[in-house]
């Protein structure tokens, strides 16, 4: 509801002031003590130019300021002009949060698609913690742009073609599958094994590389072959993702994007002059993209080669091609089969030879998850791109950069096999057992199970993002699964507390009578949902909701605790405090639900 009082003051902001409306949105801010509920700060940009004191105009704005009903007084305090809201904003305010419920927060239905990639692990391993993490983070954009009112497509890349995945269907091959056992685990394990004799072994080099040519033939009974075992490398990888409550919409495949995109992508490349074909050199006979730019300037080798002198493309020249293709630029378009049925009840599809048409791709954005390690050749995407004219599709070509999940002295490595014990799937059953024994004594019978696997996901879940993407994240349990910190659990059970007072007493009425300071601080804090996920889904920062949260819960727990709802003698007052409850309830539920996370009922 923030953004709708923003409008409001900014509105009677620029008529005062004399400036244009944008101006003055962008002049609103949040003061912080007891300077008021909004203010402004225009009167900087005005003292610039009538080049007169910013306090004296402040006070000249506060006397011309034609105030709406939600505010109550316009009181300038130095260079600002602060705005007090006034209880008819409150009354609305609750009003609002009654009858929105589930949509209150929720931001306007927009035009266009937004494609974001996510997790791309290669499928021959399990996830571990550091694969976790993009996972996470892209499942929560997703969420918090569909709440802000954008068509989001959950898109996944599986690199089938790699030297990893010949690696490991070699070893699949020759070393035969183990009973009992996770299939991406087995050959996450396998393939540590495979990478030592590959890098000792010349002969299984050989045969590795024999093996991916006929992989990549496309027709070859081995490519089939390949193509089954990733398949249930990839639906073995998904189990763990429905542990965490990840989804996805659609699985576009390497082996397809060669067989039906490739071609015409070179083509689109060749026909634009945005990569040249190098004629002596290193590079000869390659196809370079020319990096022209000024951000490339301080490189020594900007350029980058997409197409080799065989005709083979690179990991770069494959990723543009594939770009062209979600903003629907090439002609060819892919086919699609179902891939499996999630626990959400939505079928999830795969690209495929012998499927149907399908509506994918063609985004009006796109946002690609991936690694700090990424951040050139994801530039190199943009200024292709800019170089081909497409001016639009550069600026919202995404890459959402973020640092890994690491061990004490190292990164984790597939190769290396340092991920074993750090799977996400063990992740989650260590969760699982510490969740359990927060709650053993407290719940009882079947609920137990279903609400300790809730807390776990959702204990990892907000712990992996409460971080912004740019910072490393070291994983604690005690601050994961804490009561008292900002954590999941924390916020969850400010939820939980809400609700059993709302069973008890319903939604109250929305009649004021003497708002205290925490019923003032609390409403505060539920207006500002709209603004917080308008943020997070701008800037793409998901940690910003996850801060919201837990501001939210804190707030309802001071109110909780400083303002007798139930057992309140004023028949009155216990109506107005039944109504900020249940409008702080929708706000903490509707604020969890944002980053993919369930708010229980009783915990």
């Amino acid at each position: 509801m923030f953004l709708a009082l923003k409008e409001k003051v900014a509105a009677c902001v620029a008529k005062a002031a004399g400036v244009p409306i944008h101006e003055a949105e962008m002049s609103i801010e949040l003061p912080k003590g007891e300077f008021g509920d909004v203010a402004t700060s225009i009167c900087f940009a005005l003292a610039k130019k009538e080049k007169k004191n910013p306090a004296e105009i402040a006070s000249e704005v506060a006397k011309k300021v034609k105030l709406p009903s939600w505010i109550s007084r316009a009181e300038a305090k130095g260079p600002y002009v602060n705005f007090f809201l006034s209880d008819a904003f409150y009354s609305s305010l609750l009003k609002e949060a009654s009858e929105k419920s589930d949509k209150f927060g929720m931001g306007k239905p927009s035009k266009g698609k937004i494609i974001v990639e996510f997790p791309s692990v290669n499928p021959n391993k399990p996830w571990h913690i550091g694969h976790l993490r993009n996972a996470l983070l892209g499942d929560c954009v997703c969420s918090v742009l569909e709440f802000s009112g954008k068509k989001v497509e959950r898109m996944d890349y599986i690199d089938d073609l790699g030297l990893q995945v010949a690696q490991s269907f070699w070893g699949y091959e020759n070393f035969g599958k183990a009973k009992g056992k996770k299939l991406d685990l087995e050959l996450g394990k396998q393939y540590v094994e495979v990478s030592k004799k590959f890098e000792s072994d010349s002969a299984v080099q050989e045969k590795v590389r024999k093996l991916l040519k006929k992989m990549e033939q496309g027709k070859s009974k081995e490519a089939k072959d390949c193509r089954k075992l990733v398949e249930k490398c990839v639906a073995a990888q998904y189990e763990t993702a429905f542990k965490f409550g990840i989804f996805h919409d659609v699985l576009v495949f390497e082996s397809d994007i060669m067989r039906t995109i490739f071609d015409d992508g070179i083509k689109v490349l060749k026909k634009s002059r945005a990569i040249e074909r190098e004629a002596e050199g290193k590079n000869k006979g390659c196809w370079v993209a020319k990096m022209k730019s000024t951000e490339f300037a301080d490189m020594e080798n900007p350029d980058k080669v997409l197409i080799r002198g065989d005709g083979t493309a690179t990991y770069t020249g494959k990723d543009v091609i594939f770009q062209l293709w979600k903003f629907g630029i090439l002609k060819n378009q892919f086919k699609y089969s179902k891939f499996l049925l999630q626990p959400n009840k939505k079928e999830c599809f795969m690209t495929s030879c012998k499927g149907k048409k399908g509506n994918y791709g063609k985004a009006s954005e796109v946002v690609n998850v991936i690694g700090t390690e990424q951040i050139y050749p994801q530039k190199v995407i943009k200024e292709i791109l800019l170089s081909m004219d497409y001016k639009k599709e550069a600026q919202n070509s995404v890459h959402l950069s973020y640092e890994h999940v690491g061990l004490a002295d190292e990164k984790f490595s597939g190769r290396q096999g340092t991920w074993i014990g750090y799977t996400a799937d063990e992740l989650y059953s260590e969760g699982l057992k510490r969740a359990d024994e927060k709650i053993k004594k407290e719940i009882k019978g079947k609920d137990r199970e279903k609400i300790g696997a809730a807390i776990a996901s959702s204990a990892i879940r907000f712990a992996f993002i409460k971080t912004s993407p740019e910072k490393r994240i070291t994983f604690k349990w005690d601050e994961a699964l804490s009561l008292e910190g900002d954590s999941a659990p924390y916020a969850i059970y400010a939820h939980a507390r809400a609700h059993k007072i709302f069973e008890k007493g319903g939604k109250g009425k929305a009649g004021l009578t003497g708002l205290g300071k925490e019923e003032k601080e609390l409403l505060k804090k539920i207006m500002l949902l709209d603004f917080a996920i308008n943020e997070a889904a701008k800037h793409l920062r998901p940690h910003i909701i996850a801060d919201y949260c837990i501001e939210l819960a804190c707030l309802y727990n001071k109110f909780y605790n400083a303002c007798p709802v139930i057992s309140s003698k004023n028949r009155k007052v216990k109506e107005m405090r039944l109504a900020i409850n249940f409008a702080a309830l929708t706000a903490m539920k509707n604020a969890l639900s944002a980053i993919g996370i369930s708010a229980l009922e009783r915990m």
